[in-house]
């Protein structure tokens, strides 16, 4: 048994691990946060589809207790009894908005290859 694989407790302790390229160090660092973000992502689409599970019964019910019920289904500016504010719509597109760029941002970012950058440097070169 060689001497440097032999702990305090003359245990043997495992091989040592080959290290990677720092080109594949990258692209793992990448793959990991790709999967957090992609995790983080079902995350906040499950929140989003329950959010909304949860608010669409409430609005439908402080609006019918507002308006006597569902006498008009109308959303006018007015304000008048019998109309419905249609704050759900605005909560549904906000929060929408920003999972819908999350979503983006989780399957559409991904590392430059070295074609880009050298398509790049060739670029700026050509520039001046």
């Amino acid at each position: 048994m060689p001497a440097e694989l032999l702990t305090k407790n003359e245990r043997t302790a495992s091989p040592p691990i080959l290290t990677s390229t720092s080109h594949e160090d990258e692209l793992r660092e990448w793959a990991r946060k790709h999967v957090e973000r992609v995790r983080r992502l079902k995350l906040h689409v499950a929140a989003f589809v329950l959010g909304m599970v949860v608010l669409t019964p409430i609005w439908a019910l402080v609006e019918w207790q507002d308006n006597g019920g569902f006498k008009r289904f109308d959303f006018s500016d007015d304000g008048t009894p019998g109309d419905w504010e249609p704050w759900i719509l605005y909560v549904a597109l906000i929060w929408g908005l920003v999972v819908a760029i999350m979503a983006l941002k989780a399957y559409f970012d991904r590392p430059a290859t070295e074609m880009e950058i050298d398509r790049e440097v060739k670029r700026l070169k050509s520039r001046g």
